[in-house]
């Protein structure tokens, strides 16, 4: 009856898994999003052509349909193919059905979810058949581009790849979507720092409003940063320990230049899309990874410092212990890691590897299997930092045992040193919390001069000074600061001077 009246009614299997979308004029989100990627078809001549749509960014795939259509007038036919297959359909059941109602409708068909019909990443060849014989225009989308099997009936496929948007994209959509509200927010920085999808800045925008009005107040920069973490890729949580920054650049106690080489790599990421994409370097000279390396005694300030990074660009920071990740089994650490990066690829995260003296050690002279394997492990760690289109940083105790060859392929390496007095002076300053209840005549330089602690271990005597505090007297004194102290020593086997316990 719905089809007498003019009503387009699915048939039965393929149920509220389509849906008809009218001939209408393309939005300014669809150019936007698919007008670049259009002009790479206008110099086609095909006729009838079998459009393939692949790549990560789903709805600039369906941005570019809607503009191919509406250019003609026509109406388009969305068709959830991996959804039906669910539905117990055959690909070619669910194939005939979707194209069927397409010519009842005159409409053209968009096949979406085309992933789950492919064997060993091509289309079979009766559905590839079935493809080519609609006397039709035909949209078939997919996240990985697949293996075309030749079909001898004269239909040309035209191939259109749809990545993560460039920056220049991510920049408009920000700045569209946010509306006249746009240059009161960082747009830049969030076009920069978040490598999104158009559905991830959407779904980005409407959290953050959602967030300002439930919390009764205006939009934030920080509301639309939070949105962007949550909206990136959340599974690195099973394979990474996530790190919430809690410093700031005061809290780090550093010479100069270490803490200037940190403002460099901060101010390098700040403006990759701006040298890598528009003024071309990333084509042939670098990649749009940032490498670091940290080297320094414990306790130095490693972990503090990617996480001061972090919190400046807005990013999340995870760590993952390499000692857990290096396996005796040959080809088991690549696994490992490759599982980390493959998580990693759409995170938009800065990756901190701990203990990296478990793998990078001085690369030796290959003597037997394990020293090849060893070195292998070593090298695909370095390609696969060197391709993350993020920040990677690796932190060592032992710089001295890196080779050459090694810290070369790195773009930043900066040596965190052993605080000397006056710096371990700043550091107990630093770390000592203001609302800690505490003696007037607390000597923090005495403690500065007297023992050679680095900020890791300063940072342990002032929590375990607090607990005993807590038990008796309720206020930090020296004694409890000295007795902390030796506990921390002998904790590190270090002899302990009585002498050097009194105040």
């Amino acid at each position: 009856m719905g089809w007498l009246v003019g009503d387009y009614v699915p048939h039965a299997e393929l149920g509220e898994l389509v849906k008809l979308w009218p001939p209408s004029e393309p939005s300014q989100t669809d150019w936007i999003i698919a007008a670049e990627r259009l002009r790479e078809l206008a110099s086609s001549t095909a006729e009838w052509p079998l459009f393939a749509f692949h790549g990560p960014d789903e709805l600039g795939q369906r941005a570019a349909a809607r503009l191919v259509a509406g250019q003609m007038g026509r109406p388009i036919l969305f068709i959830d193919i991996a959804a039906l297959l669910k539905q117990e359909l055959t690909p070619t059941r669910a194939v005939r059905l979707a194209l069927r109602d397409a010519l009842l409708n005159r409409a053209i068909p968009y096949l979406f979810g085309w992933d789950a019909c492919l064997a060993d990443n091509a289309t079979p060849r009766t559905l590839l058949q079935q493809l080519s014989q609609h006397p039709d225009f035909l949209f078939v989308a997919s996240n990985k581009r697949w293996q075309a099997h030749a079909v001898d009936n004269g239909r040309t496929l035209l191939w259109l790849d749809f990545p993560i948007p460039s920056f220049r994209q991510r920049r408009q959509l920000w700045n569209h979507l946010m509306g006249p509200a746009a240059a009161e927010f960082s747009i830049d920085k969030l076009a920069g720092q978040f490598a999104l999808t158009t559905e991830q800045i959407r779904d980005v925008v409407i959290t953050a409003r959602d967030k300002g009005v439930q919390h009764g107040r205006e939009l934030e920069d920080e509301d639309l940063f939070a949105a962007a973490r949550a909206h990136s890729n959340p599974r690195l949580g099973d394979l990474a320990r996530k790190i919430t920054p809690r410093y700031t650049w005061d809290d780090l106690v550093l010479p100069r230049d270490p803490v200037n080489i940190l403002r460099e790599i901060v101010d390098t990421v700040l403006r990759r899309p701006i040298v890598l994409d528009e003024w071309g370097i990333g084509q042939k000279l670098a990649s749009g990874g940032v490498t670091v390396l940290f080297a320094g005694p414990p306790g130095t300030g490693k972990t503090m410092a990617a996480e001061v990074i972090a919190r400046e660009l807005g990013l999340d920071l995870y760590k993952i212990d390499l000692s857990g990740v290096v396996s005796k089994y040959i080809g088991e650490t690549e696994k490992n890691l490759e599982r980390i990066f493959n998580e990693a690829q759409s995170s938009n995260a800065i990756l901190f590897f701990d203990e990296a003296d478990s793998i990078f050690g001085k690369r030796s002279e290959v003597k037997d299997a394990h020293d090849r394997y060893a070195n292998i492990e070593v090298s695909y760690l370095l390609q696969r930092m060197e391709a993350y289109d993020g920040v990677t940083i690796l932190a060592t105790n032992l710089r001295a045992n890196l080779d050459e060859a090694f810290t070369r392929r790195l773009q930043f390496a900066v040596d965190m040193p052993f605080p000397e007095a006056e710096d371990r002076l700043r550091i107990w300053r630093t770390l000592f919390p203001p609302d800690l209840p505490h003696d007037d005549d607390l000597d923090f330089m005495l403690l500065a001069k007297r023992f050679k602690l680095a900020g890791g271990n300063i940072r342990n005597v002032i929590v375990s000074a607090a607990y005993l505090a807590a038990g008796n007297g309720h206020k930090v004194t020296m004694e409890h600061l000295l007795h902390g102290t030796r506990r921390e020593l002998q904790k590190m086997g270090r002899l302990v001077d009585k002498d050097d316990l009194k105040v």
